[in-house]
């Protein structure tokens, strides 16, 4: 053997041999020993306790929990709280005063979508009603109207008038005042759709000659229109504001007042050249001014003197227009 091989690393194997059978300690395998049956670790009585505690100390707190939710005053309800614009302030103040009665309930158990549902049906003319929780203390009501789309003015037989604005649901949002923004519905009483108690004017009665007589009066009967009554139904305020619009739009000139006659189903647009554009409601309204359209070779509508056009009349080629022009113009 040389000097470096005594630093060379043997090499081992894992082959038994007959001595190593005979002598453990020369083998690299540890003798084979058949495993018992595990040991059974015994708990004391100060482990088990322990254990106990703890699920008890769990189960505790999980109903203190449940307890504290509903059955303390952590989430008792001590405010109503409402919130809208300047034209829902009658609204606020009254629902101010029907939700006290949820004072001292538990905000978590309030049924909130059988509140807005009972609400709603209660204010139909409100685009939004939401009731909110605010924790800890407080519910909360947010009010929300429909835009204004329309002035109305209502003409009656004895030459009084009454003006109101109108939302886009067709119910009354102002009384006695009218907005120059929009656009200006005129109709007798009898178009609108308001079935109200009506109130008597007392005027005095005059004979013949106009004078005052000496003991009679005569009374007129009106609607009493209030605040968020419907006036004109939804479907008929839209066709008539669509038409107003799609004139503008077609014809390129300004529409100063829609007049609606119910009972006569027509619809006549008061422009800005002061002549009325006549049309029948139930027929298409878009087919109407397309006959006018294709009749404005033969008529200038923007230098005529007119006094209406009648677009309800319908001929054997659907395309027949009436007009009128003004006696100065004859």
């Amino acid at each position: 053997m040389g000097f470096l091989d005594r630093f060379k690393r043997r090499r081992r194997t894992n082959s038994a041999n007959f001595s190593s059978y005979r002598n453990p300690k020369l083998s690299s395998r540890k003798p084979f020993e058949p495993k018992g049956e595990p040991r059974i670790r015994k708990t004391g009585f100060f482990a088990r306790l322990l254990r106990g505690l703890k699920i008890a100390a769990i189960l505790a707190a999980i109903l203190g929990f449940f307890y504290a939710l509903f059955f303390t005053d952590l989430f008792e309800i001590q405010q109503i709280n409402v919130e809208g614009s300047s034209d829902t302030l009658e609204e606020q103040s009254s629902l101010n005063t029907s939700l006290q009665e949820y004072l001292g309930k538990n905000l978590l158990t309030v049924n909130v979508p059988q509140i807005e549902i009972a609400l709603l049906e209660q204010y139909p003319y409100l685009q939004t009603l939401d009731v909110r929780r605010d924790f800890f203390h407080t519910l909360t009501v947010v009010l929300g109207t429909y835009p204004a789309v329309a002035n109305v003015r209502v003409d009656y037989t004895d030459g009084s008038q009454q003006f109101f604005v109108i939302n886009e649901e067709g119910y009354i949002s102002a009384t006695g005042i009218s907005d120059e923004s929009l656009a200006t519905i005129v109709m007798d009483v009898t178009s609108t759709d308001a079935t109200l108690p009506s109130t008597e004017e007392t005027l005095p009665a005059t004979d013949a000659t106009g004078e005052m007589a000496e003991s009679t009066e005569t009374t007129v009967a009106k609607p009493s229109y209030t605040l968020n009554q419907e006036l004109i139904d939804k479907e008929t305020l839209d066709v008539l504001l669509q038409a107003s619009k799609d004139f503008i739009g077609k014809f390129n000139m300004q529409v100063l007042e829609i007049h609606y006659l119910k009972q006569a189903r027509e619809l006549h647009l008061l422009t800005e050249r002061h002549f009325t554009v006549w049309l029948d409601l139930t027929q298409d309204v878009n087919l109407q001014f397309t006959k006018l359209k294709k009749s404005l070779t033969s008529l200038n509508i923007y230098e005529a003197d007119l006094n209406y056009i009648d677009l309800r009349i319908s001929g054997q080629n659907g395309e027949k227009v009436i007009y009128r022009l003004n006696e100065q113009s004859l």
